[in-house]
């Protein structure tokens, strides 16, 4: 009894956290955009959606650093891939050769970053400041 017991909790826990990993996964597009990091950044200004996924590909044969210079508010957030780090968003994060991080934005605004294209040297390359648009969704624009 005290064994199925603790199986039920557990279950439990583990149904409850992964309901709440995506709370926000209804206010997702469903659409991919691109940065595309080779020893620029393409394109350098993007215009997006609430909702929509921004993507940053590292093209390079070498890990780059990407870093956002706008506050990284959690809760403005619907999804993120490689910025977190023990369970904290990261404005800061290393993106591995041939790899990608990203994020979703709920709130519209303009959001800018760098990317320096040797992860081991602060003070080395960096690419021009990329800029993101977001966008109220063109549905919610009409309601």
């Amino acid at each position: 009894m005290r064994s199925a017991l603790a199986c039920l909790l557990i279950l439990l826990t583990v149904g409850a956290s992964i309901g709440c990993s995506t709370p926000s996964a209804s206010r997702l597009t469903g659409a991919v955009r691109y940065f595309n990091i080779r020893s620029e950044i393409a394109p350098r200004h993007l215009i997006a959606q609430i909702g929509d996924e921004i993507r940053w590909q590292n093209l390079n044969p070498h890990p780059v650093t990407l870093r956002m210079l706008e506050d990284s508010d959690p809760a403005l957030l619907a999804c993120d891939k490689g910025f977190k780090q023990f369970g904290v968003i990261q404005d800061t994060v290393t993106i591995a050769p041939l790899q990608s991080v990203s994020l979703c934005f709920l709130k519209p605004g303009t959001i800018r970053f760098n990317v320096w294209l040797d992860a081991n040297n602060p003070q080395g390359a960096m690419t021009p400041t990329g800029t993101i648009r977001v966008e109220p969704s063109s549905s919610r624009r009409n309601s």
